[in-house]
C-alpha cells in the first residue's frame, strides 16, 4: 500500500513539473515600423521638398494599428564626396506627428514637408525613420539631393476671365547656359483651399499659354507657374510667380 502510495506521489510530481515553463520567460516580439514609402525628394525654387507615405505594416508583416511618428534627420555633404555615408553627421530636423503634421502637410495618404534652410551647391542628405509607441525605431530609409541655384519665376503672368475658363499667358523664362527647359507647372486653389501641393497636370506644360476648362462661374481662382528645367541630371522646378487671382464668369 506504501508502495502504491508512493508511485502515486511520484507522478503528480511528474505531471507538475512537465506543465511548467523551463528558463527564463522571454519577453513579447518588439513590433518596429516598416519603413516609409513612395518617397520623393526635389528642389522646388529655393527649397528642398520631401514627400513620403508612412508605413502601414511592420517589419514582420503584421499591421500597424495607428500610424507612427516619423522622424527626419538631415545632414550636409559635400556633393563631389563619393561616400556621403561614410560619416554620418545627422542631427534631427523635425518629428512629424501624424495626426497634427505642422510644419508638413498631409495631403491624401502622403507628407510633404517643404525644407527652405539650404544652399547652392550643397548636398543634403535626409534620413526617415518611423517610430513606434514607445519610441523605438524601424528601418531608416536616405534621401539625397544637391541644392543649386533657383531658377527664376516667368514674366508678366496675365489671365483672362471667360464663361467657366480662364485663358493664362506668361513670357518664356530665362535659362541659364546648360539647362533645358523641359516645360511650366501650373499650380491653382480657390479662396477655400491652401496652396496647391501639385500642378494640374504631371505632364509640364509646354508652351507659355494654358486654359483652364469647366471653371465653376464666380468663384475665385488664384494661379501660379513655375518652369521646369533639366539641369545635369536633375529636374528642377524653378521659383513661382506671385498668385494671379481670377473670376470666371457667365457670358465672357
Amino acid at each position: 500500500m506504501r508502495i502504491r502510495s508512493l508511485f502515486i506521489s511520484l507522478l503528480i510530481l511528474t505531471t507538475l513539473s512537465a506543465c511548467g515553463n523551463k528558463g527564463p520567460v522571454r519577453p513579447l516580439e518588439t513590433l518596429l515600423p516598416g519603413p516609409a514609402s513612395e518617397l520623393e525628394l526635389r528642389q522646388q525654387g529655393e527649397a528642398l521638398l520631401l514627400g513620403w507615405r508612412l508605413p502601414t505594416q511592420n517589419l514582420d508583416g503584421s499591421a500597424i494599428n495607428s500610424p507612427p511618428q516619423l522622424d527626419i534627420y538631415r545632414m550636409t555633404f559635400d556633393p563631389g564626396n563619393d561616400c556621403p555615408e561614410c560619416f554620418d553627421r545627422s542631427t534631427l530636423l523635425v518629428s512629424i506627428d501624424p495626426e497634427l503634421p505642422v510644419p508638413a502637410r498631409k495631403v491624401g495618404e502622403r507628407y510633404l514637408y517643404l525644407d527652405n534652410q539650404i544652399d547652392p551647391g550643397t548636398g543634403y542628405q535626409y534620413k526617415l525613420i518611423a517610430r513606434n509607441a514607445d519610441g523605438e525605431a524601424g528601418r531608416p530609409v536616405v534621401l539625397r539631393q544637391a541644392a543649386t541655384l533657383a531658377v527664376a519665376a516667368p514674366a508678366a503672368l496675365q489671365g483672362e476671365a471667360h464663361d467657366r475658363s480662364v485663358l493664362l499667358s506668361w513670357q518664356p523664362v530665362s535659362l541659364e547656359p546648360g539647362d533645358s527647359l523641359l516645360g511650366y507647372r501650373i499650380y491653382r486653389r480657390r479662396d477655400d483651399s491652401p496652396s496647391a501641393p501639385y500642378p494640374l497636370s504631371a505632364k509640364p506644360q509646354p508652351e507659355t499659354r494654358f486654359e483652364d476648362f469647366s471653371l465653376e462661374n464666380g468663384a475665385r481662382y488664384h494661379y501660379q507657374v513655375r518652369a521646369l528645367i533639366k539641369r545635369g541630371e536633375l529636374q528642377i522646378e524653378g521659383l513661382a510667380t506671385a498668385e494671379l487671382t481670377i473670376v470666371p464668369q457667365a457670358g465672357r
